[in-house]
């Protein structure tokens, strides 16, 4: 088989694969900001009666603010996309722009803490960690109804740490075991996705005391030495 025909055999393979990757960026960093708007304008039309024309106009005005940072980031991705080399090193902003935009848009405090550092993470513990901050934040707001949140990334040598930890109301860890029965981006798939790069993430919650989760991920020491490995961005 000559080098044409053997281009053409895998040509629609090679294509698949890339649509699947800016579906996957697609979905994680611009849909969160999108459910956040939509549990805003929720919010909004269950207390309209009772809000003062002020508040309605504050609330809308953080909508469009919201709106805005979903367009952004929408441009970001197709940036990022267009570039040959994978370094993700923006990602540590769109961590940042998307816990704002969720702060504001549900009257929440967000905190979030990373250390200063000139490391690049790889590709796919940048998904992994920016997919579990959404989604652990995500359910803070809406299941446990928690008013702050506190996000810390720790980069070590070997490792990274990712610790979220919320003063909502919390559940019975014995009741509510992680399932697949979990909808959406669940606490089963958040433990899934860590396995899946070598690491482990442990959930510690009871009803009144809020929501603690760490996620710990290895990283490769050799690449990390030959310096291409980590980087915040």
């Amino acid at each position: 088989m000559n080098g044409m025909a053997i281009q053409s055999e895998f040509e629609p393979y090679v294509l698949l694969e890339e649509r699947n990757r800016i579906a996957e960026e697609i979905h994680d960093r611009i849909c969160p900001h999108l459910f956040g708007i939509a549990c805003a304008v929720h919010s909004v039309e269950e207390d309209w009666s009772g809000m003062t024309e002020e508040q309605k106009l504050g609330q809308l005005r953080e909508i469009q603010e919201a709106a805005a940072a979903a367009t952004r980031e929408l441009r970001a991705t197709i940036y990022d996309l267009s570039l040959s080399e994978k370094g993700g090193v923006s990602w540590i902003h769109g961590v940042e722009s998307l816990l704002a935009s969720q702060a504001k848009l549900n009257g929440v405090r967000i905190r979030f803490r990373t250390a200063d550092s000139d490391r690049r993470l790889p590709i796919h513990h940048q998904k992994a960690l920016y997919r579990t901050i959404a989604e652990a934040v995500g359910n803070a707001i809406r299941h446990g109804a928690s008013s702050i949140i506190d996000v810390k990334l720790t980069l070590r040598r070997c490792s990274v740490t990712l610790r979220i930890a919320d003063n909502g109301k919390g559940f019975d860890m014995d009741s509510r075991p992680p399932s697949k029965k979990d909808s959406g981006f669940g606490l089963y798939n958040m433990k899934a996705l860590a396995s899946s790069l070598g690491g482990n993430l442990q959930i510690d919650s009871s009803v009144g005391s809020g929501t603690r989760i760490v996620v710990r991920l290895p990283l490769d020491q050799a690449r990390d030495e030959r310096g291409q490995t980590l980087k915040n961005g």
